[in-house]
C-alpha cells in the first residue's frame, strides 16, 4: 500500500466546502429567492440581498430583520460499472441558516447598513460502515460561517450599489477505512479552516415601473487548513511501525495508532451574477439570473506535512491531488403573483452546470448537472411580520465516472445519482 495515496484521502475531505456541501450547489439564503427558483440579484430586493446583490438594500422601504433555516434532506447512490448492486447514502438532515439585519435611517436617507450570518456550505454526508466504497468514504461532517456587514448607497431613485466583506471559517470531520495487509485501519480526520476575508459587491436599478437590473460579484477565498488533525487505529502495533516509522514520520504514537498533522490549501471560486425582473402587471412578475462561476481555479488539491520528512515517490515534500475542475454556470427562473395584500405565492426553475471533469468524481461530492424545481409562498401577518416558506427539489443527472489512466484522482469507478429534498422557511419583521 502507497502511503502516498493512504494520505491523499485525507487532505481530498477538504476540498467539500468547494464543492458546496457534499456535491450539491444550492443557494439557500433567501427563502423568497428559494421559491423563485433562486432568483436574487434583479429582482424583488430583502434582507437577504445582503447576499444576493448587497446593491439592492438601499430599495427596502424600512429596517428588517430575516431568520431563516433549510432542513435539506439529500441522496447519493452508487454502483459499479459491471454491477447491479447499489448502495445509498444515509445521510442525516442538514441544517443551514440564514440570519440578516438591514438597518435604514429613514425612508428618505440613501443609505442602508446590514449585517448577515449564514452557512452556505454546511451538510453531512454518511454511507453503512461496510458498503463497497468504505475505502473511499464513511462519514463526512461539514460546516461553513459567513459573516457579512454590509453597506448600501443609493444614487438618486433608479440606482443603488453596496458592498460587503465576507469573515468567512469552516470545520470538517472525515471517516474511512485504509486498507492494510494486517487488516484494515480507521482512518478519521478533524480540522478547522483558517479564517479568512473575502467581498461582494453589487449594483441594482429600477429603470422603470416595469423592469429592474441587477449585477453582483462574490471574491473568491482562498481556504486554508493548518495542523489539521490525523488519525490512524491500526490492528497492531507492528503494522504502524512499518507504515508510519518515526524516523520518517513526526507525529505522535497513540495507544492503538498514529496521530500526525497537515496542512492544505484550496481556492474557493468566484461568482459574478447579472439578471433582470419584469412585471407583466401589478400583481404579476417574471424574473431571470445568470450566474457564472470561476471553478477552473481550482485545478489541483496540494497538501503539506509539516512534520517528519517523508517524501513521496517523486521525491516532494508536498502532495498534489489532480481536480482539473472548470468554470460553470447557473440559469434562474422564477415567477411571482401577488395574490392578495397578504399572500404572495411563487415557483421557479434553474439549470446547474458542473465543473467536475469526467473521471473526478468522488463519493464526497459526485457532481452532475443538476435541474432544480421551486415553489413557494410568503404572507404578511399585520403590517410588519411575515412567514416565507419554500420547497426546493434538486435532481442531478446520472453519471458514469471512470477514472483517466495515470491520473492521480482518489476517485472510483462507477455510477452515480444524487437527489435532494429541502424545505425551507424563514420569519421577517419590518420597522
Amino acid at each position: 500500500m502507497k502511503l502516498r495515496n493512504l494520505l491523499l484521502s485525507l487532505a481530498a475531505v477538504c476540498i467539500a466546502q468547494a464543492s458546496f456541501a457534499n456535491g450539491f450547489q444550492v443557494l439557500l439564503q433567501g427563502t423568497k429567492q428559494t421559491g423563485r427558483g433562486n432568483v436574487g440579484v434583479g429582482y424583488g430586493p430583502d434582507a437577504s440581498s445582503l447576499f444576493f446583490n448587497p446593491g439592492a438594500l438601499s430599495f427596502l422601504e424600512s429596517s428588517a430583520i430575516q431568520v431563516g433555516f433549510s432542513p435539506v434532506f439529500s441522496n447519493i447512490s452508487y454502483r459499479g460499472i459491471e454491477s447491479a448492486e447499489k448502495n445509498s447514502s444515509t445521510s442525516p438532515m442538514g441544517t443551514p441558516f440564514h440570519a440578516y439585519g438591514v438597518y435604514r435611517p429613514s425612508a428618505e436617507s440613501p443609505w442602508a447598513f446590514g449585517l448577515g450570518v449564514y452557512t452556505p456550505f454546511g451538510s453531512t454526508v454518511t454511507y453503512d460502515p461496510d458498503w463497497v466504497g468504505k475505502f473511499a468514504l464513511q462519514e463526512i461532517a461539514l460546516q461553513s460561517i459567513f459573516i457579512q456587514p454590509t453597506a448600501s448607497y443609493r444614487i438618486g431613485d433608479k440606482v443603488s450599489v453596496g458592498a460587503g466583506v465576507s469573515i468567512v471559517t469552516g470545520s470538517v470531520q472525515f471517516k474511512k477505512v485504509l486498507s492494510a495487509p494486517a487488516g484494515d485501519i480507521t482512518f478519521e480526520m478533524d480540522s478547522q479552516a483558517e479564517t479568512k476575508v473575502g467581498f461582494n459587491v453589487g449594483v441594482f436599478a429600477e429603470l422603470s415601473e416595469k423592469f429592474s437590473l441587477g449585477a453582483s460579484y462574490r471574491a473568491g477565498v482562498d481556504m486554508e487548513v493548518k495542523n489539521g488533525e490525523a488519525t490512524f487505529d491500526m490492528p497492531s502495533n507492528a503494522v504502524r511501525e512499518i507504515l508510519f516509522p518515526e524516523a520518517k514520520w513526526g507525529g505522535n504514537y497513540t495507544d492503538n495508532g498514529y496521530k500526525t498533522d497537515f496542512n492544505a490549501k484550496l481556492p474557493l471560486p468566484s461568482n459574478i451574477g447579472i439578471g433582470v425582473g419584469y412585471n407583466a402587471t401589478e400583481k404579476l412578475s417574471f424574473a431571470l439570473d445568470f450566474n457564472y462561476v470561476t471553478w477552473s481555479v481550482y485545478e489541483e488539491l496540494k497538501i503539506e506535512f509539516p512534520q517528519g520528512d517523508y517524501l513521496n515517490d517523486d521525491g516532494q515534500a508536498e502532495i498534489k491531488y489532480a481536480r482539473k475542475w472548470q468554470d460553470s454556470y447557473i440559469i434562474n427562473f422564477g415567477v411571482e403573483h401577488r395574490t392578495t395584500e397578504a399572500l404572495t405565492i411563487r415557483a421557479g426553475a434553474y439549470y446547474d452546470t458542473t465543473p467536475v471533469q469526467d473521471g473526478y468524481l468522488t463519493p464526497e461530492s459526485p457532481d452532475a448537472n443538476a435541474l432544480g424545481l421551486t415553489i413557494g409562498a410568503s404572507y404578511m401577518i399585520g403590517d410588519h411580520f411575515g412567514v416565507d416558506a419554500a420547497f426546493l427539489y434538486v435532481n442531478k443527472e446520472q453519471r458514469q465516472n471512470e477514472v483517466p489512466d495515470g491520473v492521480d484522482t482518489g476517485a472510483m469507478d462507477g455510477i452515480y445519482k444524487a437527489t435532494a429534498y429541502i424545505p425551507t422557511v424563514s420569519l421577517n419583521y419590518t420597522f
